[in-house]
């Protein structure tokens, strides 16, 4: 587990408004600032989460396969770190991502455009 008090870059932050508003293109472009300066495990934190939001962009433009692609590159950089790594717990974030995309390549797209998209909550900050 990280040290507790460490704080994300500004645009960390920017990237996490967008993602919980769906705005998944956006999110991209700040993490990928962030994940361009990165080191180590933060690296593959920040590419992780990246792979996330691409695959629900993708998601959101109806290209399944780019979608499901993503989301297994990002389980896999998920692997590399801890179940809880800078204040996210990577492990329910996985665990809500399988649940959104169960099931998707047999649902009709009404059923996948009324499914909520998950969210990320940074633990410690309720």
């Amino acid at each position: 587990m990280e040290s507790p008090g460490k704080a994300h870059p500004t645009e960390f932050y920017k990237g996490l408004d967008y993602f919980n508003r769906g705005f998944y293109f956006e999110c991209h472009d700040a993490w990928e600032e962030v994940w361009a300066e990165a080191k180590g495990k933060e690296k593959i934190f920040y590419q992780a989460l990246i792979m996330v939001a691409v695959s629900l962009y993708h998601f959101e433009n109806e290209n399944l396969e780019g979608a499901l692609s993503c989301y297994e590159k990002a389980l896999t950089r998920f692997r590399q770190l801890p179940d809880h790594y800078l204040s996210v717990n990577l492990r329910e974030l996985a665990e809500k991502l399988g649940e959104f995309y169960r099931g998707s390549s047999t649902a009709g797209k009404e059923d996948l455009a009324g499914k909520p998209r998950p969210r990320i909550e940074l633990e410690g900050t309720s």
